[in-house]
């Protein structure tokens, strides 16, 4: 069932963007990223090291026919220009595709990572060369430091950031979104259920109210959702084309609910 799904511009890039993409990492089949795509999403977001190489070879095969279509994203882990490179060229051959449209720096967790990256011969070099060539169009950074990815998105090197974010992890609103609204800076959001650790069953919040808490933010644009469960992703396709935002006072039950979800420890 293809739904409409709200759609926005991804910061800086111009990029059309469906507000809910795909995570990879977690699909084990080409039926599940397709059943996932068939929803009318159009952000798709892998990474060289997710399944060890086989996600990106799962998405390849599952995007065939439809690529044009697609913003495809995925990411390396390397530090160094050449090692990045051997990534970048192994990713369009898996994907098979002649180029990706986001090209991330994954988890720049720590300065020293950050430095290494983006200083002579690091990966940045990698990607500004793989720009020019037309084999990414554009470049951004992922990672779980806050503190860390926020720098990373301050020195405006970033077209697109992706890291954590929900009712229960509010963090990035001061250390993240800042840097990104005044760099014009794309925000794709992966936790906002917290790997689904936040659904509360029967009585908690409707699960699609995660993903609608975190669009509502000025700063975000397209929230992922992993693949653990193709059906669990169509059903909050369709509550998300209905309604993606909330209003303020449901904003603070949701808040209200994940504090004290983060009180308990259980969402790591």
């Amino acid at each position: 069932m293809r739904y409409n799904l709200p759609r926005t511009i991804l910061g800086r890039t111009g990029l059309s963007v469906t507000r809910l993409g795909v995570g990879g990492a977690y699909c084990r089949t080409v039926e599940g990223y397709r059943a996932a795509l068939d929803c009318g999403v159009n952000y798709v977001d892998t990474a060289r090291a997710y399944q060890d190489g086989k996600d990106e070879e799962i998405i390849g095969q599952a995007i065939v026919g439809q690529r044009d279509k697609l913003v495809l994203a995925t990411k390396t882990l390397q530090r160094d220009a050449s090692s990045a490179r051997r990534d970048l060229e192994t990713s369009l051959t898996c994907l098979r595709t002649d180029y990706v449209d986001i090209w991330q720096l994954h988890h720049l967790n720590t300065e020293a990572e950050r430095s290494r990256a983006l200083g002579p011969g690091g990966a940045y070099e990698a990607a500004l060369k793989a720009r020019e060539e037309g084999l990414i169009r554009f470049i951004g950074v992922t990672g779980h430091d806050w503190v860390e990815i926020g720098k990373a998105v301050a020195t405006g090197l970033f077209d697109t950031v992706l890291c954590w974010y929900n009712c229960a992890m509010k963090e990035p609103e001061q250390l993240v979104f800042p840097h990104a609204l005044t760099h014009g800076t794309g925000v794709v959001i992966m936790n906002a259920s917290r790997n689904e650790k936040l659904f509360g069953g029967p009585e908690g919040p409707d699960p699609a109210d995660f993903y609608r808490y975190v669009l509502s933010h000025e700063a975000v644009h397209v929230t992922l959702m992993g693949l653990r469960d193709v059906s669990l992703f169509q059903r909050i396709a369709q509550a998300l084309a209905e309604r993606h935002t909330l209003e303020a006072e449901e904003r603070q039950r949701l808040e209200e609910y994940g504090a004290q979800m983060r009180s308990t420890g259980k969402l790591g």
